[in-house]
């Protein structure tokens, strides 16, 4: 399993129209540490990636008492984007260690 899963998809979307545009915001969740084969560590992993997103695409800025439609439609599209990624880190913790011999 990889030690690092990399979500190089997550764009912010910028705010103002005409500035210059932004490169991708990039974060990477760590899961070596968690067993996504158990309830409660996919759990973290969750945790840990919505972390993520909210760091990539915050919804709140400071001063401002709603959430900004930029962000909660940065956080939606990332999201969509990550579910993947997610998917097939969990589905690889699940899949069977294989081992084969050497015939000695």
């Amino acid at each position: 399993m990889l030690n690092l899963l990399t979500f190089l998809a997550l764009l912010a979307t910028p705010v103002p129209q005409a500035a210059a545009p932004e490169s991708p915001a990039t974060r990477h969740v760590r899961h070596s540490d968690l067993d996504l084969s158990r309830p409660a560590d996919r759990a973290e992993f969750d945790r840990r990636i919505a972390r993520a997103v909210e760091k990539v695409c915050p919804t709140r800025q400071i001063g401002e008492a709603t959430r900004s439609l930029a962000g909660l439609r940065c956080r939606a599209e990332t999201e969509a984007r990550v579910a993947p990624q997610r998917s097939r880190a969990v589905a690889q913790a699940a899949a069977p260690v294989e081992v084969s011999s050497t015939g000695r």
